[in-house]
């Protein structure tokens, strides 16, 4: 029966201010006459235009300081390329958009020597933004760089970064004049040549796969090997686990048989996986009982019965008895109508191609099992359609925890879960006395299931209550983001206006968020109080999510910020002005100076950290080296485990910084909101 590897696809948070009328009279002044500002599109002459290169308050050309480089035009270089790296400003209307059309390339300027899922016009990076570092120094990187994130704006740079069709790093520079550029788009990169070095090609794409693996995502994954260039895909034990957790056992199966005939390049006919081989040793290791199982279960799949049966005699004459692992197997080589059932309580894990029969014999997996299981194999129960909704929602919420499952696939399993009408109806009173992840889906089918908008955005207050709990806004919101965007903006939900509008900023709706902030502008102009305060909660978190001059930035609406926030601790206002006044510099806002004297104090907020010494120099370094791939790589490494909200000010307007250089300006935004989200905004 012969087999082809693409006959099968992939299975798939309000803090309270002083509602005096005062401060609605205020606003109106300072934003003067919004609703003027809207019909005649004015703009306060003290907004500083970001066309401009941001002001920079990290790196001061010629200031000495413990954190640069001891290399002077290195730090001038990192000032300059902070500013405009690519070449391309910022608010050009055509930066950061996605081109409409692929670019068609004709077959003599097809580029072999870069690999990737993801095209520039995909989304993914340009292809040389790895080939001037030195492969040893990202090797070194990578296994500093711990997956998965809990921070999304984290998980889509790392997907990013990993996934871009690019090429390997080099050590050799881009420089303008070089001769043998071929420009395809808004790509230049290397024709292939004597010196393309495809040992280090297939190098670079197997540390990328490692971290791609950490990273747990199992889609992007299988994705990631199925395409690989022919003998890019090293024959192992790892690879074609993962080609089975994706679903892909005609691939696993392929690389089975190159194991079984010895068919590797380079392979000599002492083969120590060779069917001959493995019957004239006397004891079988771990990896040659692997792939003798694995040649029982592809003949069984491919309805050789008798070849099943002399593979496994063969591994159980050769190594002790795998009792689980037989007894799945001759289950699966049953008709269905009399298969019996496996019970699977007294297993202690969970292998790759145990599992893979399972799949096929569509029984149930005892929970404690799922929770011992590797997270690769939770990732892959989390999608697969074939397993009951009890072991995908078990294993969902496990591999929620860590940052393994998507927004996307929690959604599909919250989906499949029943509720009772009186469930639904007491959802948030359930919730207080129930911190299990079943209450978390029942909050958001009924969040999503109301027809009232002031009913919804109760609930979806309760979300943010105990998300804010856990750290984990940002994921929730775009959880829920198609109800955050169904609710209408009307005065009953103003006090509800600020966590709506925080909510489907953080999801990516901006639009729909900026449609919340105008009608608070617009009740505020009118001396609402409530939709002032509401207005001053929002104003920060729109200003860093939209582009320059969309929403008004000027001293006096800062001021009026500024005193909003009396209300706090003298060490919480100081901090969120810290952190406000440095993201908005970083994105090109001017902040004037007497506004950060005022900080100039004693007042400070444990457990603020940041960004190590060593990681600052050589995010300049790789700035100022013009290394963008390794650039990025620092960056999330910067932000660490814990995400954005944990970096100081200082530290996050590196890394805002540091990714407007390279292009990535939504990433940019998409950082800066959480890290404000995360410190109270």
């Amino acid at each position: 029966m012969k087999i082809t590897r693409w006959e099968i696809l992939l299975k798939k948070q309000t803090r309270a201010i002083s509602k005096k009328s005062g401060i609605a009279v205020a606003f109106l002044v300072c934003f003067g006459s919004f609703a003027s500002y809207a019909q005649e599109q004015i703009i306060d002459p003290s907004v500083q235009d970001a066309e401009e290169p941001p002001k920079s308050i990290l790196f001061p050309a010629g200031v000495p300081a413990p954190y640069f480089p001891s290399d002077a035009e290195i730090v001038n270089r990192a000032e300059e390329r902070l500013s405009n790296l690519t070449g391309s400003s910022s608010n050009d209307p055509q930066y950061d958009q996605p081109v409409e059309e692929e670019v068609l390339l004709q077959p003599e300027e097809q580029d072999d020597t870069a690999y990737g899922t993801l095209s520039q016009t995909m989304g993914g990076m340009a292809k040389n933004i790895w080939q001037p570092s030195d492969i040893a120094k990202i090797q070194m990187l990578m296994n500093a760089l711990n997956l998965p994130t809990r921070s999304p704006a984290m998980d889509a740079i790392a997907r990013k970064l990993l996934l871009s069709t690019t090429t390997s790093p080099t050590g050799m520079p881009i420089l303008e004049e070089d001769t043998d550029l071929v420009e395809i788009g808004n790509n230049r990169f290397a024709r292939r040549n004597e010196s393309f070095d495809e040992d280090l090609f297939k190098q670079f794409i197997n540390m990328r796969l490692k971290e791609l693996i950490e990273r747990g995502n199992l889609e992007d994954l299988v994705s990631y090997i199925q395409n690989l260039p022919d003998q890019m895909l090293n024959p192992e034990k790892q690879n074609a686990e993962i080609l089975m957790l994706g679903g892909d056992f005609i691939g696993a199966c392929q690389m089975s048989q190159q194991i079984r005939s010895g068919s590797i390049e380079n392979q000599n006919r002492n083969n120590r996986f060779s069917t001959n081989a493995m019957m004239e040793d006397d004891e079988l290791t771990d990896e040659e009982q692997f792939w003798l199982k694995m040649q029982a279960f592809c003949r069984v799949l491919q309805e050789d019965n008798a070849g099943a049966q002399i593979a496994l005699d063969m591994l159980n004459e050769r190594a002790n008895i795998d009792f689980v692992f037989n007894d799945l197997l001759g289950r699966l080589m049953e008709p269905p109508e009399t298969r019996g059932t496996f019970f699977s309580g007294g297993l202690t894990s969970l292998e790759p191609i145990n599992y893979a029969i399972w799949t096929f014999l569509d029984q149930p997996i005892d929970a404690n099992l799922i929770e011992a299981s590797d997270p690769l194999i939770i990732s892959a129960l989390v999608i697969n359609p074939n397993m009951s909704v009890e072991n995908r929602f078990q294993a969902a919420a496990r591999s929620y925890l860590s940052g393994g499952v998507t927004a996307n696939a929690l959604r599909n399993i919250y989906d499949l879960q029943e509720f009772s009408n009186a469930e639904y109806n007491s959802a948030v009173r359930m919730a207080e006395f129930d911190d299990r992840p079943i209450a978390d889906a029942l909050l958001y089918q009924a969040a999503s299931k109301r027809t009232d908008d002031l009913e919804k955005a109760q609930i979806l207050e309760a979300i943010w209550k105990r998300a804010t709990e856990s750290a984990d806004i940002p994921r929730k919101a775009a959880l829920n983001s198609q109800t955050l965007k169904s609710i209408t903006p009307s005065t009953r939900l103003i006090n509800h206006a600020h966590h709506i509008s925080r909510g489907l900023i953080l999801a990516g709706e901006t639009d729909s968020a900026i449609r919340w902030y105008d009608f608070a502008r617009r009740a505020a102009a009118g001396g609402d109080a409530e939709a002032t305060r509401a207005l001053i909660n929002i104003w920060p978190l729109a200003i860093l999510a939209s582009e320059p001059g969309d929403i008004p930035w000027s001293d006096s609406i800062l001021n009026l910020w500024w005193n909003g926030q009396m209300v706090l601790s003298p060490e919480n206002r100081d901090a969120k002005a810290t952190l406000l006044y440095a993201l908005a510099e970083a994105f090109g806002y001017s902040v004037a100076d007497d506004k950060w004297a005022e900080l100039i104090t004693e007042n400070h907020v444990e457990g603020i950290q940041s960004i190590p010494l060593a990681v600052w120099r050589e995010m300049i370094r790789a700035v100022g080296e013009n290394k963008p791939g390794e650039a990025v790589l620092l960056s999330l490494i910067a932000m660490g485990q814990s995400g954005p909200g944990s970096l100081d000010a200082s530290g996050l307007s590196t890394v805002v910084r540091l990714l407007r250089s390279v292009g990535l300006e939504q990433d940019a935004r998409n950082v800066a909101i959480e890290a404000l989200v995360a410190n109270g905004f």
